[in-house]
């Protein structure tokens, strides 16, 4: 099996106002969550025969509160589980106010190539209404240590309809990551999730909020970035040229990956069988089953199991799992592919589903928001650049 690890640490300095995430407030990542982290990627790559990782992202949370000694011994522990393959992507999430050169050159070091990078805004009024503790000063220091110390590919995270942010603002911010040398940005609009302190600030209207206004910046944003150079592929992701995020493209063509870390999922696709777990959302019993009680390899019995696609009994270890039907494969492959401007493919649907899948997309009656073309004599169908707005509408008719 080839497949793309993601790796989840779950560690914050401090909650954003907007964030629901499962992730816990610590200054640091422990010594012993690393260790039982290693412990489940060598279980997962030998139960499940990993002869490479396709891709690698290291996520959170803030991976940059890792000391760079633990940096380092958790790339090593991937690759001595399985080799990265010839020309794959490997990314670190890091959040300005924790990257440090000792930091970026521990993972170049170790294989990273790429860098995600939490900058969202970085005007200290917004930063401070949304709940983020970098400053403005913090992210400017950050930006010229990468351009400085890095020298590889790094993402921009930015947002889109915080309050007090204008368009003059946006702009900005556009301007200073593409001028700080980034090829990816990710553009994302500003969801109020319920029981975050950001939401309830704003229903007891302790701060302004204007949501037609939230996404006119977005829509603002969108072609700013465009204007730059920077391509539209997915609905909340842009690049210049070459360089999308292949690890996520593995996710939106509904592929087989693995997760390791509290929180992370996995998701193993067999036809016509399929399933997805998560991991148990707790740091401490993660930890302690990993070091105490699981992370043994799997018998010759185990690995028989695996060959004959009994991926349910190989999750032998503390998480929920969801059995995926064809049914919500068919719906998940549509979700995710229509979110791309790439689309989805006729061949692929057909050789998948064994359905056509101009038929499938007729019950949405929405052919306006369509758009069907050939490429390298195969037939995609995406949504147009408007019709990527109105995506949810969409996958609800279907």
């Amino acid at each position: 099996m080839k497949a793309p690890l993601y790796v989840h640490i779950p560690y914050c300095l401090k909650k954003c106002g907007y964030c629901d995430f499962f992730s816990i407030p610590q200054k640091s990542v422990p010594k012993d969550y690393v260790e039982a982290l290693a412990r489940q990627i060598e279980f997962l790559a030998q139960n499940f025969s990993v002869e490479e990782w396709k891709s690698v992202y290291i996520g959170g949370g803030s991976p940059s509160l890792l000391s760079p000694e633990s940096l380092a011994f958790l790339c090593k522990k991937i690759t001595a589980a399985a080799p990265l393959s010839d020309g794959g992507e490997w990314t670190v999430e890091m959040n300005p106010g924790s990257l440090s050169k000792e930091l970026l050159e521990a993972a170049k070091a170790e294989g990273v190539n790429r860098l995600s990078v939490g900058i969202q805004c970085k005007n200290d009024l917004v930063l401070k209404t949304a709940g983020r503790l970098a400053t403005e000063e913090e992210i400017l220091e950050a930006a010229a240590l990468i351009k400085k110390s890095w020298g590889l590919s790094w993402s921009a995270d930015l947002m889109a309809g915080l309050p007090f942010q204008t368009k003059e603002i946006l702009e900005s911010d556009i301007d200073f990551v593409s001028s700080a040398g980034a090829n990816h940005v990710s553009l994302y609009s500003l969801t109020l999730e319920e029981g975050t302190p950001l939401k309830e600030k704003i229903d007891l209207k302790k701060i302004p909020y204007d949501e037609e206004k939230a996404e006119e910046l977005w829509l603002f944003g969108r072609d700013e970035l465009e204007r730059r150079g920077f391509f539209q592929y997915e609905v909340s992701n842009f690049s210049k040229p070459g360089f999308e995020s292949r690890h996520n493209a593995f996710y939106w063509a509904l592929e087989s990956y693995l997760g390791a870390g509290a929180g992370a999922a996995g998701t193993i696709y067999k036809n016509p069988e399929g399933v997805r777990y998560t991991n148990i959302l707790d740091a401490a019993a993660y930890t302690n089953f990993w070091l105490n009680k699981g992370g043994e390899p799997s018998n010759n019995g185990a690995k028989e199991k695996a060959m004959k696609n009994d991926w349910a009994a190989q999750l032998d270890f503390p998480c929920q799992k969801e059995a995926l039907d064809m049914e919500t494969q068919e719906f998940e492959y549509l979700m995710m592919n229509l979110r791309t401007r790439r689309g989805a493919s006729k061949k692929e649907y057909q050789k998948r589903f064994g359905r056509s899948l101009a038929r499938r997309l007729e019950k949405a009656g929405k052919s306006d928001w369509l758009l069907r073309r050939s490429e390298n004599g195969e037939d995609f169908f995406s949504m147009t650049r408007e019709g990527l707005l109105f995506l949810n509408s969409f996958l609800e008719e279907l």
